[in-house]
């Protein structure tokens, strides 16, 4: 016969005292939840000062949304023509990997996204499966490569291969710097997160930044966009560019490192209508054509297609290189467009 251990009738015993002392009705094990958020509160309140003296004695690091952000440099190369500015890049040579780990901002100018050229050079830290997401696309050109060479070989054609440049260790350290959008560099220096310098020393502010991207631009609808990438970041998203899939932004949980993203934005102005809406059919934006071919390419890439209308604060409607005064001031609509499968009914 097996001998229960003496304990645990002494804990229920001791359990059962301390509820009489307390007059409560219930078990103890009932107000466990209730143990358990108090206690969470109190090391909330407790800590929260420490976290807060932790990130301003600590500069290097960039936890966003914080009181006390991080500062990181960046350089704007400006290229005109004849003396007109035709494009321009926001490159962050340094301090990159900050901006990737907390917020994905940025694409490396050599990598799909996250700056991986260096490590890809040296092979010093591949990931779980050895490969990068670049040795993939670079198979996958092989492949077709071989297969082109097949077919031009069959044609009686030659193929001129291109020699590759010999490239130093480092050089290779330095040739990678990441490439900030116009809607991140805005949104990290409206944060004053980021210090924008051209080549030149010259500091440029939130509103000179403005007016230039506006310059470069060169779309009516520069703000709202602005707006509409402001607002979704400010709700948690990380927010990407959605040119390859025909939309605006796509929107990521945590980023493109741990996930596909779930949604593709398309930002329009409250005037830019669904087609069949009460507004008249000749100022509609849209026609179900372009509706349903936007639809069903984001639905072959398992992505949810939002359209995003977004009032501007006053009726009179801004120039293109007016700054908004208040984003907060935005209003901002969503649609969700599904595809109809009668077969899933």
């Amino acid at each position: 016969m097996v001998r229960q251990p003496a304990i645990l009738p002494r804990v229920g015993q001791l359990l059962d005292h301390i509820r009489r002392l307390l007059h409560l009705t219930k078990p103890l094990s009932s107000y466990l939840p209730r143990i358990t958020r108090l206690i969470h509160s109190l090391w909330s309140a407790c800590t929260q000062p420490f976290k807060r003296l932790f990130y301003a004695l600590t500069p290097s690091n960039l936890f966003w949304p914080t009181l006390v952000p991080a500062k990181i440099q960046a350089t704007i190369h400006i290229i005109r023509s004849e003396q007109t500015i035709v494009d321009c890049f926001v490159w962050v040579p340094t301090e990159w990997a900050l901006l990737w780990q907390n917020g994905a901002f940025g694409k490396g100018i050599l990598s799909r996204s996250e700056p991986t050229w260096f490590p890809r050079f040296t092979r010093g830290h591949p990931t779980a499966s050895g490969k990068y997401l670049e040795d993939i696309t670079r198979q996958r050109r092989g492949e077709r490569q071989a297969a082109r060479e097949t077919n031009e070989s069959a044609l009686g054609l030659t193929l001129i291969p291109i020699p590759s440049l010999p490239v130093t260790l480092e050089e290779a350290e330095v040739m990678e710097p990441m490439q900030l959008s116009f809607h991140d560099a805005l949104f990290l220096c409206q944060l004053e997160c980021l210090q924008v310098r051209d080549t030149q020393g010259t500091e440029y502010t939130y509103e000179s930044l403005w007016h230039l991207f506006c310059r470069v631009d060169r779309s009516s609808e520069f703000a709202l966009k602005y707006a509409a990438y402001y607002y979704y970041r400010s709700k948690g998203w990380v927010v990407r560019s959605g040119l390859k899939f025909g939309s605006d932004f796509l929107l990521y949980a945590k980023g493109p490192a741990h996930s596909h993203a779930q949604y593709s934005v398309v930002v329009r102005h409250s005037s830019h209508e669904l087609p069949g809406s009460a507004s008249d059919e000749k100022t509609t934006s849209e026609s179900w054509q372009f509706v349903l071919s936007l639809s069903r390419v984001t639905s072959q890439v398992r992505k949810t297609l939002v359209i995003c209308y977004v009032d501007p604060p006053t009726s009179t409607e801004p120039s293109q290189e007016d700054m908004p005064s208040d984003l907060t001031q935005y209003q901002v609509r969503e649609f969700v467009v599904q595809r109809f499968n009668a077969n899933r009914m």
